[in-house]
């Protein structure tokens, strides 16, 4: 899906601590108040289109396709797959994108908040984060929290849950009927149909083994020490039908930050929050620029 309404996108390559290429894309004004998006796990950047393109023109956006997924290549070893190497790529990018002496607001989704909770004890982080936004995410217990797989508790959902994160092909082959598993995985009953087929196509174009490695991180992820660390002024956002990170993730980080604003709870909607309340999410990042960044909207 194109992204139009900040304009063409500015193409450049971003070099990680490793060397991992990571790709970037630059929208708005070279002077705008910055904004960094982080994508969640087997899409891409381009999961956060439908918030762009609603987001103020005056505002510069950087996107990056996290290792293994879009157009950054994937990892050769597996010591490539770990929190730490989310957090070097995301400091990475910071430092190419975020100008000197300036700051921006950081907003990311499921894996992309789990990549930003990894880097709050980073002093790059520290000093280029103005403000922090994570929606549909969690920093622990994920596999023990989640209920997107139908099974009680007591018959082994855990278990299930992290085979299923783990899997390097979890959905089989792109039709119907798992197309209509991913919704009820991922999105709410009332998710719109093209938001559907949107992620639906990216999680079937995500390279296997880069999703089943990064699955089997998150199954063993616990990043409350790291949470603590995150001193920005922080927005959470949750969707009360999400089965992926139920609501108690939101309110589990909010308890670890310093400086959380607000936890806002969307009624009824899935864990794909870029694709399912984009005007929420749109509404709480222009907010954050203004509060944080000085940024002048034009409305």
């Amino acid at each position: 899906m194109a992204i139009r309404h900040l304009g063409p996108a500015r193409e450049t390559q971003v070099r990680s601590d490793d060397g991992t290429p990571l790709h970037v894309e630059v929208r708005g004004p070279e002077d705008g108040p910055t904004v960094v998006f982080c994508h969640c796990w087997a899409t891409s950047l381009a999961s956060w289109g439908p918030v762009v393109r609603l987001l103020d023109q005056n505002l510069r956006v950087v996107l990056y396709d996290q290792r293994g997924h879009g157009r950054t290549p994937v990892p050769l070893t597996p010591a490539g797959y770990a929190e730490e190497k989310l957090a070097d790529d995301l400091c990475a990018v910071l430092e190419a994108t975020v100008p000197e002496g300036e700051r921006a607001v950081v907003a990311g989704h499921s894996m992309g908040g789990m990549t930003i909770m990894a880097t709050g004890a980073r002093e790059v982080f520290r000093e280029k984060a103005a403000a922090v936004l994570l929606t549909n995410t969690g920093c622990a217990q994920l596999t023990e929290r989640t209920t997107s797989i139908p099974l009680p508790k007591a018959l082994g959902r855990a278990a299930a849950t992290a085979l299923t994160l783990r899997a390097p092909l979890p959905l089989g082959p792109r039709n119907a009927l798992t197309t209509a598993a991913l919704k009820f995985i991922a999105m709410s009953p009332d998710a719109d149909p093209r938001m559907v087929r949107l992620c639906a196509r990216m999680v079937h174009e995500c390279n296997g083994v880069a999703r089943g490695r990064w699955g089997d991180m998150m199954t063993r992820l616990d990043l409350d020490e790291t949470v603590r660390a995150i001193t920005a002024p922080t927005v959470i956002v949750a969707g009360t039908a999400d089965r992926m990170t139920p609501p108690w993730h939101a309110h589990h980080v909010a308890s670890l930050l310093r400086n959380c604003e607000e936890v806002v709870e969307v009624p009824d909607a899935g864990h794909m929050g870029p694709l399912e309340f984009p005007e929420v999410l749109a509404g709480r990042i222009e907010k954050l620029a203004a509060n944080h960044l000085g940024a002048t909207l034009a409305g």
